[in-house]
């Protein structure tokens, strides 16, 4: 996915931004002449103590585009420069910008080459462009016009160029070749040639021109390529225009490098033959695109993966999150092999593929949505510009840019795949009826806690970790997110229905319900909704959440897993304590785990009594407070807690227990999470890949984590009495595992007892809890009667979580060409058998459906956490309107 690359540095705050835009604004009034404006461009690129951030540099490239399409006006600065002085400026420039590798900088380095002059050697001579003094010298052409050519053109250009010169020197061309002009045909050749070494100049060439211009000193390979192409591209079938696509990204490919093979080379006349050949792209592929809408069902598979496979690479060679584009190239070469449109599996596989590239289209949109709109406002106001300019300006940069059309062809594919998989436009998460009025928003968050009805939210994007406000009745999200993720899970506790939606249409025309009120009917079949007059009031609430009793040690620093109950160590890590009774006899491994008891954190606050005192105080009075102090009190409360001391010897014992080498995760295991009524899913904090020396700051977050304010909301919202909430620590060994899984024991869609419904990602399991991060995992469903095993969609995370070894989680982009499940039926089938044995096994030993968590490392199956699974019971009946605040 394209990311703001150093974001907390580079996003400024608006004093910052507008001091940029009015340091640019002053400097372009200062600067007069194009030359001027140019060398001030490069000053700025030069300043190694303070180099531009990323949306500086956006501001520079909306800047010069301005000047090159003669927005801003240049007029000349009374000096004599010429126009060599312009090339080496532009060589300066050049040189800055190949500095800047990270892929958002370099992609939008791309926008800034073509406006400026060219820094080809012939330009940097002492007396660039003499052609045009012989041509006003000339004796066979009028005075008058001679004295033209010398004072608007000749004297002007050698004095103080700007680009106004080439459009002087268009419009005398056009004179002089009009029909009865009668110059001499000798004049008329000169100017013309002059004329083209001025586009050249100001690299105004056309496509065609630039190739033809590289075919005298590039190689011989190259050389018949941009042959072949130059033939290709006037086709007109399809076929042609595909093996035109074909030879265009051949030629860019072989463009990479060609500068350092070829040290004669001009980088910039390649680097701008690339550019040119990104935007004719753009034109080739629409036209492939008109004629795969035109054939509709009939159009060859084939030639849709492999169109959309140049797509990507050619956005890969333009600098569009290359590494995302690396492994989308790799997959759809690799699903072209023997494609088969009859085999259900392949069309599941390559619809996760398309999805992916879809998401790529839409974060490089939404990049240049987030980057450049306000600022061209912002910029083209207060320089000047019309305002017509500025309209159209970002419309047309993301318009005519190839990734619109890779959006316009992932569309085509996507439609042709769900009428084929006989796929709805929805799916449905958590199923259901739900009846209230219609909010949209950006997420959750931005309801509010306090809604005065039922809502149907229509949501942006989830967050991930957020907690779902009372008066929710049904959510309706804008992307995909597993199935099992804690947001899905607190849905299913909840009773709330959660859908999402890949057709934007139907999103639209639910959104054009704003403030009415309505009934949602989410089944595993289909989604439909209808006007209503409002929920009944006549429904039964959720079971009451009942606080599992407590004893607080105070003289045990830690213990063993297996010294652990409930009432000491939490339902987390009592679970984990049961699944490591069954491990060796049930298929799976537990990882090594230790387990700081409730209790600890009450007496480290006692070792303190200033903030003993504090923080009773404070817990004293939450219960009743106003939303507004319970914010801050929350915030106080967890504040407390990161001022207390973790005693030193418990440090060194886990490091004695795991080994000093040892990673960790340390999790929270509160006695109001993972109970029968409440899973608690996310809710409280995991710090994983903590080195056992370290292990205090991350114990100190995990009891701070019992006060965040979803969590705190959270049990508000289930009635459990804030001060009988208490906090254990569950230490356990990280593995670096190939997959992660979550099973739920019971298929949570239809609650078939049958089907035992599993999801899966690649590396750790974060990216698989948390419904922040889109995509799709390998969903499968296992019959445990017959073995049968089901997939219902192949992962396509663009981003795995993996521990990095100098501590935190770092993401790494996914191939899924080396992952077993996308490319081997039997390893599905294989892995969905055992974690259906291993499912059974740990719900007879419950002895009730079970949420499960675990990883697979090697050939090795481990388990790290099982709780009661949620929602089996839930109403298909609507929420009732929420209560007073508890």
């Amino acid at each position: 996915m394209i990311r703001i690359a150093n974001r907390d540095s580079a996003v400024r705050s608006s004093e910052s931004e507008d001091e940029f835009v009015l340091s640019l604004v002053a400097a372009n009034q200062r600067c007069r002449s194009w030359r001027e404006k140019l060398d001030w461009v490069l000053g700025l690129l030069a300043a190694e103590h303070d180099p531009l951030t990323t949306e500086q540099l956006v501001d520079i490239a909306i800047y010069l585009r301005f000047l090159g399409t003669g927005a801003i006006q240049c007029v000349e600065d009374g000096r004599h420069f010429r126009p060599a002085h312009h090339a080496r400026i532009s060589l300066g420039i050049q040189e800055q910008l190949a500095r800047l590798t990270a892929p958002d900088k370099a992609c939008i380095a791309r926008k800034i080459y073509p406006w400026l002059p060219s820094s080809a050697h012939t330009f940097r001579r002492a007396e660039p462009l003499t052609r045009i003094r012989d041509i006003a010298h000339r004796n066979d052409i009028p005075q008058d016009l001679k004295r033209e050519i010398k004072h608007t053109l000749q004297n002007k250009l050698h004095r103080c160029a700007g680009t106004e010169d080439l459009a002087t020197c268009s419009a005398l061309l056009e004179r002089i070749t009009a029909p009865g002009a009668n110059y001499s045909s000798a004049f008329v050749d000169q100017f013309r040639i002059f004329h083209e070494e001025l586009k050249e100049f100001f690299n105004a060439r056309s496509l065609d021109e630039r190739l033809k211009a590289l075919l005298p000193v590039i190689g011989v390979s190259e050389a018949s390529l941009i042959e072949s192409f130059l033939s290709e591209k006037a086709g007109t079938s399809a076929p042609e225009q595909l093996a035109a696509f074909r030879t265009l990204t051949k030629l860019r490919q072989s463009f990479l490098g060609t500068a350092e093979r070829n040290p004669s080379l001009e980088p910039q006349d390649v680097l701008l033959a690339d550019i040119a050949l990104e935007d004719f792209a753009f034109v080739l592929l629409s036209e492939i695109i008109n004629s795969f809408e035109m054939e509709g069902a009939g159009s060859s598979w084939e030639c849709s993966l492999d169109t959309l496979r140049l797509a990507t690479d050619n956005l890969e060679l333009s600098s569009v999150d290359p590494d995302e584009c690396r492994a989308l190239g790799a997959e759809l070469r690799r699903w072209r092999e023997n494609f088969d449109p009859s085999d259900r599996e392949q069309l599941l596989r390559l619809k996760a593929t398309s999805d992916r590239a879809r998401r790529l289209a839409e974060d490089y949109t939404d990049l240049i949505l987030a980057l450049f709109p306000r600022r061209v406002e912002k910029l083209g106001r207060a320089l000047g510009v019309a305002n017509h300019t500025i309209q159209v300006f970002c419309e047309a940069d993301i318009r005519g840019h190839l990734i619109f059309q890779l959006s316009k062809l992932v569309a085509f594919m996507s439609r042709r795949l769900r009428e084929q998989l006989a796929l709805p436009s929805w799916d449905v998460v958590v199923p259901g009826l739900a009846v209230g009025r219609v909010q949209a928003a950006g997420w959750l968050g931005e309801l509010g806690t306090d809604l005065p009805e039922p809502v149907v939210a229509l949501l942006n994007r989830a967050e991930g970790d957020e907690e779902i406000p009372s008066g929710v009745a049904g959510i309706v999200l804008a992307h995909e997110i597993p199935h099992l993720s804690h947001l899905a899970v607190r849905a299913r506790q909840a009773g709330v229905v959660l859908v999402t939606c890949e057709g934007v249409a139907i999103l639209d025309e639910l959104k054009s319900r704003q403030e009415q009120m309505i009934s949602l009917r989410a089944t595993p079949e289909k989604v439909e909704w209808e006007n209503s007059s409002g929920p009944s009031q006549n429904v039964e609430r959720g079971k009451p959440v009942r606080v599992p009793h407590v004893r607080l040690v105070s003289d045990r620093l830690w213990m063993s897993l297996e010294q652990i109950a409930p009432d000491t160590g939490g339902g987390k890590a009592a679970a984990t304590r049961r699944l490591s009774e069954l491990a060796g006899q049930c298929g799976f491994k537990t990882p090594p785990a230790v387990v700081i008891p409730l209790g600890v954190m009450e007496a480290a606050l006692g070792e303190t009594p200033g903030l003993l005192a504090e923080y009773r105080r404070v817990l004293e009075q939450i219960n009743a407070m106003p939303p507004a102090e319970f914010t801050a009190a929350t915030e106080r409360l967890r504040d407390l807690i990161r001022q207390l001391t973790v005693p030193d010897a418990l440090a060194s014992e886990v490091c004695e227990e795991f080994g000093a080498n040892t990673r960790l995760i340390v999790r929270s295991s509160a006695n109001c999470e993972d109970v029968e009524e409440m899973a608690g899913a996310g809710l409280y904090k995991s710090v994983a890949n903590v080195a056992p020396m370290n292990v205090a700051a991350a114990i100190r977050d995990v009891w701070s984590s019992l006060w965040t304010l979803r969590a705190a909301l959270s049990r508000k919202q289930a009635g459990i009495p804030h001060d009988q909430a208490h906090m254990a620590v569950l230490i356990q060994e990280l593995l670096t595992p190939d997959l992660s899984f979550v099973l739920h024991t019971v298929n949570p869609i239809n609650h078939n007892p049958r089907e035992v419904y599993a999801e899966i990602a690649v590396g750790l399991g974060e990216t698989l809890v948390s419904a922040m991060t889109r995509g799709n995992p390998y969903r499968i469903i296992c019959d445990r009667h017959t073995g049968a095993v089901s997939t219902l969609a192949f992962a396509n995370f663009s981003r795995a979580l993996w521990p990095d070894p100098a501590g935190g989680i770092v993401p790494g982009i996914v191939d899924y060409t080396t992952i077993a499940l996308s490319c081997d039926e039997d390893a599905r089938k294989q892995l969905g058998r055992r974690l259906t044995s291993i499912a059974q096994a740990v719900e007879n030993a419950f002895q009730k459906p079970q949420d499960i968590e675990g990883v697979v490392v090697g050939e090795e199956i481990y388990l790290v956490q099982a709780r009661p699974q949620q929602g089996l019971q839930a109403s298909n009946t609507p929420r009732p309107l929420p209560g007073p605040e508890a």
